[in-house]
């Protein structure tokens, strides 16, 4: 699983997610916010927690609720899929004004834990 922070426009954030072999899964988390996985290339299955598993050919979307936990398992080698939300302050409010603003993408219960770390590098190559 390879994940590529691609940064933002506006107040949207993009985060590229791969998975090169059938098999593989992004382990669960939840969000504090709704959100959309755009899935680009190849098929995967979802587990949100409290519904059925679900599975996804691209191309397509899945919106994934706020506040519950869910897993994406690849169903074919070379899956590509973006998700993509709002860029939010550390209230959780989507922003508009990036300018000198202090925010927190990703704004989830579980990030990994070099996220900080990592996050300040982008901020300093916008």
């Amino acid at each position: 699983m390879q994940t590529t922070e691609m940064g933002y426009f506006g107040n949207i954030w993009v985060r590229q997610n791969t998975m090169d072999t059938k098999g593989m899964a992004f382990a669960g988390h939840k969000h504090k916010f709704d959100h959309v996985t755009m899935l680009v290339k190849g098929s995967v299955k979802v587990e949100v927690e409290g519904h059925e598993p679900k599975e996804f050919v691209a191309p397509t979307f899945i919106v994934i609720r706020k506040e519950h936990v869910h897993k994406i398992t690849s169903l074919t080698d070379d899956v590509i899929y973006y998700c993509v939300f709002a860029v939010r302050d550390l209230d959780g409010e989507p922003i508009e004004d990036m300018a000198g603003a202090d925010v927190d993408p990703m704004f989830n219960t579980a990030v990994h834990p070099d996220y900080w770390s990592n996050r300040s590098n982008i901020k300093e190559n916008k």
